[in-house]
């Protein structure tokens, strides 16, 4: 979930296009990824039925987690080690994206600095994410024809900031796979989840 990106005297957000949303992450002018306005008024019903609840508490409700602060130590190490440290799942509130591309959200307990302002710190959380993504048996194919792409929202950015989530966007292009065989294989994925990282 994200702050509100799509207010009332704003235009339709426009279904980006795979390349355009691969430039804006590479750009990383990551406020220009935007929900459609149906999208957002069921993001705004959520809020209202949410109302009084602080939304990183909700979130560990919905997660099965703790309270606890994220683990910060040794964290690019530690990070996705451990089925118990992540949670892989759809993103209710998704961008508005063209008919395809799948988003997901990577939930973890490891906060990783991937936006430090350190280069080698922030280099090492970024590799550890990509690493993580690029060992899964399920995104293999979507891999290696460069199928598969993250993000994770800057601070100001997130409605959820207390606990660490990446944005994971898997492509299957209406060319080469209806919308059944993506149904399938993201069914597969969210049911069986990602392998840890050794």
């Amino acid at each position: 979930m994200q702050h509100d990106i799509v207010g009332n005297d704003q235009v339709e957000a426009c279904e980006l296009k795979w390349d355009e949303i691969k430039g804006i992450i590479e750009s990383g002018e990551l406020a220009r990824l935007k929900r459609s306005r149906e999208t957002t008024e069921k993001y705004h019903e959520h809020k209202r039925l949410t109302s009084g609840l602080d939304m990183n508490q909700y979130m560990l409700q919905q997660l099965g987690w703790s309270s606890d602060k994220p683990q910060s130590q040794d964290a690019v190490e530690r990070a996705f080690s451990e089925r118990a440290l992540y949670v892989l799942r759809a993103n209710d509130f998704p961008y508005s994206f063209e008919p395809g591309v799948v988003h997901l959200v990577l939930w973890s307990k490891i906060a990783l600095p991937v936006h430090s302002p350190d280069k080698a710190v922030r280099d090492a959380a970024q590799a550890r994410l990509t690493a993580f993504l690029q060992a899964q048996p399920l995104l293999r194919s979507l891999v290696s024809v460069g199928h598969v792409a993250w993000f994770v929202n800057y601070p100001a950015l997130q409605s959820v900031a207390r606990i660490f989530h990446a944005h994971v966007l898997l492509f299957f292009p209406r060319n080469c796979c209806s919308a059944e065989q993506e149904r399938i294989t993201v069914d597969e994925i969210l049911s069986h989840g990602f392998e840890s990282l050794a």
